[in-house]
Order: structure tokens, then C-alpha cells, then sequence
């Protein structure tokens, strides 16, 4: 589905990351941590491209070049009601699957509202189901969860994740938490400037369990000495 090889993304003469490598298969869902300012977001944007790889490739494939990226921030257009956000660019063929995933984030009774009356969590959760909405093979998502509210966040958590696995999509999460990249990744990446610093599987992926298994906080204690100490 996704192949990249030895990716580089350079600013001018400062390199946000170099040396990247990844191989991901269809219906994978793979977080990525790492400290800010290794090129998280940068690698993200590369593949969906927004920016050129200064060095490398980055190749989708699996009969799906339908890639889908959501932003940390939630850029809705202020003069479009929420619905309409979701819906930018589609037909009104596609307002009862807009509708549809607006109920899932739970902001199905917004759909009229506009992005002014939204609190910032609420407009992020449109902006999730906004790059739900074109069925995409490919999902770039970049901290989508940050500015929930911990109830809200593990509950959405756990709709995506059996969204994106019922769906059959490839994903690639961008977090800060190590508990999310936990729970949200059968395969989780540990990123640096210089590249890909560590990989592991997760094998506690389908615990139903898995935010209060002793094993899976043996692996995010793992995952937080790769870090050195990061959160």
C-alpha cells in the first residue's frame, strides 16, 4: 500500500528529517512518536504531497492512490456550516455518508452549526470525519485527538480504530501520546531527524483490555526508554 524509501525532507540547508524507510501494508495502522521537531508532520505532509521529498520516494499503491490527510490544526472554512465542511468539494450524493460520519464523531446535532459556535475540540472531531469522508485507502493522521477531552478521545479512539479496520484502510498516526500510539497501533515507529530510530510490533493491539493490561505498559515503558524519557 504505502513504500517509502530513504525519504529526506529538507527546508532550505536544515534537513526536518533524512533517511526514512517504511513499508506499510493495506489495512496496517501504524503510529508514529517521536520529539517535536524530528520531522513528524513533515513526513506526513511529503507523503500526501504537499512538499517534495528532497531525497527518496514515497509510492502508494494497492489499486488506491485515494490518500487523506488531517491537519493538527482544523482549517474549516468559517463561512461553511459544519455539514458543508465535511462535504467540501462532493455532490449531495455524499450528505447522508457526510451525515453518517458526523454522527460518529458525535456531532451529529451540529451538522448547521458553523465553525465559530464550535468549541476547539468539536471542530477538530469535524475535521476528522472531513477526511473520512472521501473513503480514503490512505489515512495521514496528525495528533487528531489532541484537543479532546480524555472521555471524548478514548471513545473516538475506539471508533476510528474499528472504522479504519472495518474499512479495510491504511493508517498512519502522528501522536505525542504514548498510550495512544498504543492503542491505536499494531506496529509502532519511535522517529528522529536521522530516520526511523526503532520499530516494534504490538501484539496487544486487539486486547479489548489493552488500557489496563500490565503487558501493554511494559511495551509503552519500552517505548518511553527509546524516548528518553518522552511522553
Amino acid at each position: 500500500m504505502l513504500t517509502i524509501c530513504d525519504a529526506q525532507v529538507c527546508y532550505g540547508a536544515h534537513s526536518a528529517f533524512s533517511h526514512f524507510s517504511l513499508n506499510a501494508k493495506r489495512g496496517e495502522m501504524i503510529s508514529i512518536v517521536g520529539k517535536s521537531g524530528c520531522g513528524k508532520t513533515s513526513l506526513l505532509y511529503a507523503i500526501a504531497g504537499l512538499i517534495p521529498l528532497s531525497q527518496g520516494s514515497s509510492t502508494i499503491g494497492g489499486g488506491s492512490t485515494n490518500c487523506s490527510l488531517m491537519f493538527q490544526q482544523d482549517r474549516l472554512l468559517p463561512w461553511k456550516k459544519v455539514e458543508e465542511n465535511v462535504m467540501l468539494g462532493l455532490g449531495p450524493e455524499s450528505r447522508e455518508y457526510a451525515q453518517s460520519l458526523l454522527a460518529l464523531v458525535g456531532l451529529g446535532h451540529r451538522k448547521n452549526s458553523y465553525p465559530s459556535q464550535l468549541s476547539g475540540g468539536e471542530r477538530q472531531r469535524v475535521a476528522l470525519a472531513r477526511s473520512l469522508v472521501r473513503k480514503p485507502g490512505l489515512l495521514l493522521l496528525d495528533e487528531p485527538f489532541a484537543s479532546l477531552d480524555e472521555q471524548t478521545r478514548e471513545r473516538l479512539q475506539e471508533e476510528i480504530k474499528r472504522y479504519v479496520k472495518q474499512h479495510g484502510i491504511t493508517l498512519l498516526l502522528v501522536t505525542h501520546s504514548i498510550k495512544e500510539a498504543v492503542f491505536m497501533g499494531e506496529r509502532i515507529i519511535v522517529m528522529t531527524p536521522q530516520g526511523l530510530s526503532y520499530e516494534t510490533t504490538n501484539p496487544y493491539h486487539e486486547y479489548e483490555d489493552i488500557r489496563s493490561n500490565t503487558d501493554a505498559f511494559s511495551l509503552e515503558k519500552e517505548l518511553r526508554l527509546q524516548l528518553g524519557g518522552f511522553q
